[in-house]
């Protein structure tokens, strides 16, 4: 059972877990909040994001929970998310060459009694080393939730409990430098408390967090708070600005960026996240760091496909630090609850001069509850 519970911490630790698509935003609705229960999207679907998973599919299905098999009352929402993935792999991973391996098996309930909400999200994580029967399972996130507007997409929302506080362009794919260098990293859910106001216009996300203090191995590691704000300034451009403190015993790392994210036509949207990083360590150094990604969604039918450009310089006194990478995916929504996903990357150091450039294509199976 041990041996068996290792291979699975060894396998997971590649995996990864799926929020929402930010490439859904101004191409179907102006906010996240109106195809997602949460404020800041991710989780379980409203009536409106049940719809568009339906519409965009290529054959459509009933989009409920179990395709509306399984009758819930009116104040109970259930759901999950499953992926895996397998296929040729020569990054900075475990394993090389040929790989298949898990990478999300979470579920979600949300009760709601009026103005108030409780959400939890359950099952598997990368466990901690030397303690893998306790730490594979876990809920990432729990919160309690208070809505100005019971019912609708709009208005003050508050938030009490375990989130991913609101930062950058929180996309599904972790591997994006905004994500993995940047201030949304996966498994960086945190305990905190947000005041958040979504508006068609305008939203703004206001979070304080400590870390978490059950599992020592938890990516946020330091105390702090993170603001965005957006603008929509039309319906097809928004604008945001977003800053992010954390402080650890042993240092303090500020990040402020902008976003933004503009329609061209009626199928092509294009996002940015440029992130400067300052990271003062208290036994003395500095690092100045820029974080840059930026992505190309194109819809046809039930397909899109992304094309993804990331920058990273891990420290702006030196050269030849900086790493580069190009990823490209194409999405097939089949029905209402599965998606194939091909997703490729070719990644560099310091554009082939600083080592070997690596790379990876797989193949993901999404199958949404």
């Amino acid at each position: 059972m041990r041996n068996a519970l290792l291979v699975v911490s060894v396998v997971l630790a590649t995996a990864g877990t799926a929020a929402a698509y930010p490439q859904f935003q101004l191409i179907k609705d102006q906010t996240c909040s109106s195809c997602h229960l949460s404020p800041a999207g991710g989780g379980l679907l409203s009536e409106n994001g049940l719809n568009t998973a339906e519409t965009i599919s290529q054959w459509g299905t009933a989009p409920e929970f179990f395709y509306k098999k399984v009758p819930l009352p009116s104040w109970l929402e259930l759901g999950g998310d499953f992926r895996g993935a397998g296929g040729f792999d020569q990054s900075d991973r475990i394993d090389k060459g040929f790989v298949v391996f898990p990478m999300q098996a979470d579920l979600y309930a949300a009760a709601t009694f009026g103005a108030y909400s409780v959400h939890v999200t359950g099952g598997v994580r990368d466990p901690q080393d030397g303690n893998t029967a306790k730490t594979l399972f876990a809920s990432r996130e729990h919160w309690v939730q208070w809505q100005q507007n019971p019912g609708e997409t709009e208005g003050v929302f508050v938030r009490v409990g375990r989130f991913m506080p609101v930062f950058g362009l929180r996309e599904v794919e972790h591997p994006y430098y905004d994500r993995r260098y940047g201030g949304s990293p996966l498994y960086g859910e945190t305990y905190g408390a947000a005041v958040e106001y979504v508006d068609p216009k305008w939203e703004i996300h206001a979070t304080g967090f400590i870390h978490d203090p059950i599992f020592k191995d938890s990516i946020e590691r330091g105390n702090g708070g993170a603001l965005y704000g957006e603008a929509r300034v039309t319906e097809q451009t928004a604008l945001g600005l977003e800053a992010k403190l954390d402080i650890t015993p042993d240092d303090k790392t500020t990040y402020v960026g902008v976003v933004g994210k503009q329609v061209i036509g009626k199928t092509i949207l294009v996002q940015a996240d440029v992130q400067f990083v300052h990271h003062k360590i208290d036994a003395g150094g500095i690092e100045n760091q820029i974080v840059a990604t930026a992505i190309a969604s194109y819809f046809i039918g039930p397909f899109m496909i992304d094309l993804g450009l990331n920058d990273y310089h891990e420290n702006l006194a030196y050269k030849l630090l900086d790493q580069e990478a190009i990823d490209l995916n194409a999405h097939w929504f089949a029905t209402s609850h599965l998606e194939l996903l091909l997703t490729n990357r070719f990644q560099m150091l310091a554009f082939g001069a600083d080592g070997e450039s690596s790379g990876y294509s797989l193949l993901q199976l999404h199958y949404r509850l």
